[in-house]
């Protein structure tokens, strides 16, 4: 489908009316008019109920409102994407991070490799699951991603090259002025936590390597819950309850003293950082970012104490 055909269908959307949508596009109610009737030949069902005044969307053009919107952003992304390269003869690098990677080393690893590559680089904040989704089916060409330094490692595809290039560890931290009464809760039977879901990769790797071992301690009480780790961060520093986020990421909070590290009596879990290729990819932006991944790795600056590269 046509950019200006997506355009008229959002703007329809986003107006409600015809003569709106008209006046949104910069053309003349009759001249938007001549092309939705187009549109509907071309694609064979209505786009406007012409059974009511004023007329409006049909009720299956707003109920795809959002996925048609997407489509037209991706598609405009697309078409820059194209320009830029037809342009610059650089070609567009799309790395799949994990979230709690891409709110940590992952700005550290983008800012020391890319000016060592003719590419723009478009790094993508997704799950687990999506990141390994993303690379599997071509829609990425590197992913990062944790792995708990614990767990075995399971056997990587013939089809993916990989490399372990740093590490980082999962910290139990809270807002300085709250850490004596939390840890009080704690000798004292109860231990307030802001957790992860179980369903997400903080949360298998928290329960499965930290909280089993305090739940012999204490009683542990969730008091929220949030998939994202700047959130965690933020509610274990206002006093919520302790958090266990990369130490990526709360490094800096801790350096200033405005948060502290609890570690020594609630424990934490080792992970290492993952990169991922797809090993037949034989595109020079793609080896000469996997080649700067490889010195960084060699030189230990993807550390989580050295997240600041």
């Amino acid at each position: 489908m046509r950019i200006d055909w997506l355009e008229d269908l959002v703007a329809l959307l986003d107006n409600g009316g015809v003569v709106e949508a008209a006046r949104a596009r910069n053309i003349t109610q009759p001249a938007f008019s001549r092309r939705i009737k187009a549109l509907e030949e071309i694609l064979g069902f209505d786009l406007i109920d012409r059974s009511v005044k004023p007329s409006s969307p049909t009720p299956v053009l707003r109920a795809h409102k959002e996925r048609i919107r997407q489509v037209a952003a991706e598609l405009r992304q697309l078409l820059s994407v194209m320009r830029n390269e037809q342009k610059t003869g650089a070609r567009q690098m799309v790395i799949a991070s994990q979230h709690a990677i891409t709110t940590s080393l992952g700005t550290a690893i983008v800012k020391s490799v890319a000016e060592l590559s003719n590419a723009h680089i478009r790094l993508r904040s997704a799950n687990l699951a999506e990141c390994e989704a993303l690379l599997a089916t071509g829609q990425a060409d590197i992913s990062l991603t944790y792995r708990s330094k614990e767990d075995e490692a399971a056997a990587t595809p013939e089809f993916l090259s990989e490399m372990v290039i740093g590490e980082d560890t999962l910290l139990p931290v809270c807002g300085a002025p709250y850490a004596r009464n939390l840890m009080w809760g704690f000798h004292n039977g109860t231990l307030k936590v802001v957790g992860y879901p179980a369903d997400v990769f903080l949360g298998t790797i928290l329960a499965r390597h930290v909280l089993i071992h305090l739940e012999r301690r204490c009683a542990l009480d969730v008091v929220t819950e949030t998939a994202l780790t700047p959130a965690a961060l933020q509610l274990s520093k206002s006093g919520l309850g302790v958090a266990w986020v990369p130490e990526a990421l709360a490094r800096p909070e801790l350096d200033r003293g405005d948060m502290v590290d609890l570690s020594g009596e609630l424990g934490c879990a080792d992970m290492e950082l993952v990169a991922r290729r797809r090993a037949a990819t034989r595109h020079p932006a793609v080896l000469d970012f996997w080649r700067s991944l490889m010195d960084m790795a060699d030189s230990h600056r993807l550390d989580a104490r050295a997240a600041e590269v």
